[in-house]
């Protein structure tokens, strides 16, 4: 049975567990009154009596006893879904975002995150879903039980914050905010009573090593062509042999983000070499004659081994600057994947990375593209999402674990090739600061709670 939206309504009832459907759904679900039938939230599951309501039979408002949201831990009232499955009438659907550094403190909740956790949150908003936050310590794995944080609306058009105890959920969004945090034996504990015992899906696990996508997408013929050549812990002499085939070559860490670490290398015929690196709040660029004095230089403070060296890419410029783009995919409720976002990202005067704490700026992908190619803009937004798409389905597939969100940094080379250079199982969301990304902020938001309706089977 496809889930239909109703408007749910708690009764002062506290000695029956009941819940009251208007005549067309007792009808559609061919029930008798006074029947006993199973009712779930998420994880919880109860015995209660149904009941006609004949006072209001065009209505569309169900309505539970007090006894029966405690029972299941119903949050609040308002617009949900019910359907009907395996001999058991669900309510919900019922969305948790998992992290950790959860406090009490109804103000900020999260700390210095709860403005994220409450942008996400708002695309609730016409859902009709119970959607909230906890993190691994909030969980009653006895009672299937969690303590968890809620963004509710007041009566002054604002919202609050709420915590409530409630039914662990039907599906469960990984946003454990660092690598150090996942390997805490709480989350770690979490995760694996999650899959063994709790049979619960969970999307966007853990975090990507660089290595390891490269070792996915590579050897993949649908993909290989846009993946730069890529080798793990690089002796000066894999060096040498990738600076001979390429002018430029990047150094990156495997487990790194936001551009931090990475080191670019140009080489400069009868010159030398030329290396420039972030450092603190400056861009550093050296000159060396010999390509080992360079390497002895770079890993003096670096571990080889935690360490990748990248076919450098010559991309194309704006303002005789490169860019690349940050596109930010999402599953929709059919299970397919879409394009969100589409950002490019132009490097800061002498930065390595385009990112912007480096100096970076961020400009809608359409409108550079458009200022670039003019009436082949279209061709090339094709192109991206095509490959973007074929990335993200390859990685997933590989995985073998649900995905519903992922960013891409990608470039166009000074051919028109398409290049993917960094994949991100928990994107940031910075790039949606601009004005003109609003739209697509919202339009990505609104996704993340589509993949969570169809991972729940509503």
């Amino acid at each position: 049975m496809e889930s239909i939206r109703v408007r749910l309504r708690f009764l002062s009832y506290p000695h029956v567990s009941g819940i009251i459907l208007p005549p067309h759904l007792f009808q559609k679900l061919q029930l008798r009154p006074r029947q006993k039938i199973k009712i779930s939230l998420g994880k919880r599951e109860v015995v209660a009596t149904v009941f006609q309501d004949r006072r209001n039979p065009d209505s569309n408002v169900v309505k539970i006893t007090s006894l029966l949201k405690a029972e299941l831990g119903i949050p609040h009232g308002g617009l949900i879904h019910l359907k009907w499955e395996d001999d058991t009438l669900r309510i919900g659907p019922s969305i948790g975002i998992v992290t950790t550094g959860l406090r009490s403190n109804s103000r900020q909740p999260i700390g210095g995150r709860t403005s994220f956790f409450y942008n996400l949150l708002q695309a609730q908003e016409g859902k009709g879903v119970f959607y909230f936050i906890f993190s691994p310590h909030d969980v009653n794995w006895d009672h299937h039980r969690v303590d968890a944080w809620f963004l509710r609306p007041t009566k002054q058009g604002g919202y609050v914050w709420r915590k409530m105890n409630t039914a662990l959920p039907d599906v469960v969004y990984d946003r454990i905010p660092s690598r150090t945090m996942e390997r805490h034996e709480a989350v770690q504990e979490f995760k694996y009573k999650l899959a063994h015992s709790a049979n619960l899906p969970m999307f966007n696990q853990g975090f990507f090593n660089k290595w390891t996508v490269h070792q996915i997408l590579y050897p993949n013929p649908e993909v290989n062509e846009h993946i730069p050549e890529t080798y793990s812990s690089p002796s000066l002499q894999t060096l040498r042999t990738l600076l001979r085939k390429y002018p430029i070559v990047y150094l990156k860490p495997k487990n790194g983000s936001l551009g931090y670490g990475i080191v670019k290398i140009v080489r400069q015929p009868g010159r030398g070499y030329d290396v420039s690196y972030h450092t603190g709040s400056r861009n550093v660029k050296r000159r060396f004659a010999k390509l080992s004095s360079l390497y002895q230089h770079v890993f003096r403070t670096r571990r080889v081994g935690s360490y990748l060296a990248q076919q450098g890419i010559s991309l194309l410029t704006f303002d005789g600057r490169p860019f690349d783009f940050r596109v930010h995919l999402h599953k929709n409720q059919q299970n397919n994947w879409v394009v969100s976002c589409m950002a490019a990202k132009v490097a800061g005067s002498g930065s390595v990375t385009t990112h912007v704490r480096t100096g970076g700026t961020v400009i809608p992908g359409d409108e550079l593209l458009t200022h670039l190619f003019g009436k082949q803009k279209d061709l090339m937004v094709e192109r991206i999402t095509r490959a973007a798409i074929l990335i993200a389905t390859a990685l997933e597939q590989a995985r073998g674990t649900d995905m519903g969100e992922l960013g891409l940094d990608m470039g166009i080379d000074t051919h028109g090739h398409v290049w993917m250079f960094e994949a991100n199982s928990k994107p940031g969301r910075s790039i949606f600061k601009h004005a003109r990304l609003k739209q697509a902020d919202q339009e990505s938001r609104r996704l993340l709670v589509d993949y969570s309706c169809y991972l729940a089977n509503f």
